[in-house]
């Protein structure tokens, strides 16, 4: 078996999909926020938004991952299993939008109009399948085509919704996200049935029921980290924050969304490998805890001082000038990416080690931190007490994350690790705010001084180095043997 060859096509598998996918969808959105204004860009994104949240809560009651578990383990009956789960994402469209149609009727003008909030529905419901059956692909190991499938369906909708912005506005181009994403749908189903595994309904309720019990405890994780990810727009409607303010954090929020997929992605791509390692010696998982930790903190911690100190230069040249005040919640809102990188990898790994109820009590008081945060800073100061309120919940979130993580594997040294990256993230910091000089001059310093203290403090070493080279060089991997597994992650 060759292990590193496994980890490497999909690690690069699925960062191709996301990335290259993501990168073309983010680039669309700038392009959209110039082209609506500030007022309709924030009706857009509270017409996702909404859905979106609602689809995490019915659609994905941790259904993906746990189908996938569930495909591992049981392979004499894979096409019930799948087929099953399919239908039932379906019967979970209804409650959706009974919620949907109550929370319009009971806010009122607070929200978009019931029909843009419709296509919105529909637009997550395709969503939500095509991930559904990209999903399928990892039991497999074949996360090559969920790639195809998120790049298709993210170029298409780039490709429509260009054309959709030339005549008309919310409305239309909500219209050409929704008929791109049923068409990915059609062809991710085509693919799969000719490829890999039919995913045709099934009504084996008893399938559907043991899923869903599956997937409660990562449910529950998905739905309050959703919510606290996604809730922004939302609770600044609930305070009358204007709808131009709401695009002026719609935007700055984009930029760090576009970052946030990162860790998740990485997360997602090694979870087969981390159930495969954990069942046969947890010793052997700690040595690829501990690396890929390091490599999440050692590229979220710059990228967010970077960006918090050219906020106004990005949101400048990204969306233009009407949108400048938003530079501010940049400035406070991209910090969020060091603890949105550090636990949307580490769920997968309390998942794979069989504690993802640890994860739901983790997001459950992260969300309970959000809250009071919001509730104490949004009246007060506005828009950016919800950036601040949106960095108190992510930073609890990652704390009980890492804290459960180094709990069940102590040789990854994770505790150590992150002293070390913040540290010498915290000088760079000083650095960018306190230089009397030009900000070219402060960037540069402080990478130097950034660099330099993780050197100091011996953040990486040798092994760290020699791992990194080796999942991630172009050459083919030596034929390694089961037994072998170890020696190679060590």
């Amino acid at each position: 078996m060759r292990v590193i060859d496994s980890i490497r096509r999909d690690v690069v598998s699925k960062f191709a999909g996301e990335v290259l996918s993501r990168m073309a969808f983010l680039l669309f959105f700038f392009y959209a926020g110039r082209k609506l204004g500030t007022v309709d860009f924030g009706t857009l994104n509270l017409a996702i938004s909404v859905p979106y949240i609602l689809g995490v809560l019915f659609l994905d009651p941790g259904l993906n991952l746990s189908t996938i578990h569930t495909l591992v383990s049981y392979p004499e009956r894979t096409r019930q299993i799948a087929g099953s789960v399919f239908s039932l994402k379906w019967l979970l469209f209804i409650p959706l939008l009974v919620v949907l149609g109550t929370m319009s009727l009971i806010w009122g003008s607070r929200l978009p109009a019931l029909q843009l909030l419709l296509w919105g529905a529909l637009y997550v419901l395709f969503t939500a399948l095509l991930e559904y059956l990209g999903s399928v692909t990892n039991a497999y190991h074949r996360m090559d085509l969920e790639a195809y499938f998120k790049i298709f369906n993210r170029f298409l909708i780039v490709a429509l919704g260009v054309a959709a912005l030339t005549v008309g506005r919310v409305s239309t181009l909500l219209q050409a996200m929704t008929v791109a994403s049923v068409v990915a749908c059609l062809m991710a189903w085509f693919v799969l049935r000719r490829g890999l595994i039919p995913v045709d309904f099934h009504w084996q309720f008893d399938h559907m029921w043991d899923s869903l019990k599956a997937g409660w405890p990562i449910a529950g994780t998905l739905i309050v980290g959703t919510i606290y990810m996604k809730w922004d727009l939302l609770v600044l409607s609930y305070f009358n924050i204007g709808r131009e303010q709401v695009g002026w954090y719609a935007g700055a929020f984009k930029i760090l969304e576009a970052f946030s997929a990162l860790p998740g992605i990485l997360g997602a791509a090694l979870f087969p490998m981390m159930i495969h390692l954990r069942e046969r010696n947890s010793g052997q998982l700690e040595r690829l805890l501990g690396i890929c930790t390091k490599a999440l903190l050692l590229f979220s911690i710059p990228v967010a001082a970077t960006i918090s100190l050219l906020s106004p230069q990005i949101i400048s040249v990204v969306y233009g000038p009407k949108y400048l005040p938003g530079a501010s919640i940049l400035a406070v809102l991209i910090w969020c990416i060091a603890p949105i990188f550090v636990y949307f990898y580490l769920v997968f790994v309390n998942i794979a080690a069989g504690h993802a109820k640890h994860n739901l009590l983790s997001g459950c008081l992260a969300l309970v931190a959000g809250l009071l945060a919001n509730a104490l800073l949004v009246p007060r100061i506005g828009y950016l007490g919800a950036a601040w309120a949106a960095l108190a919940a992510n930073s609890t979130f990652a704390l009980l994350a890492t804290w459960k993580v180094s709990s069940l594997f102590p040789e990854a040294s994770i505790p150590p690790a992150m002293f070390r990256f913040t540290a010498a993230g915290a000088l760079m910091t000083v650095v960018f705010i306190y230089m009397p000089n030009a900000v070219w001059i402060r960037f540069v310093v402080g990478l130097l001084v950034y660099t330099i203290t993780l050197a100091v403090l011996g953040a990486l070493n040798r092994n760290d180095y020699s791992l990194a080279l080796r999942l991630f060089s172009t050459g083919r991997s030596q034929e390694i043997p089961e037994s072998a597994i170890g020696k190679e992650l060590a």
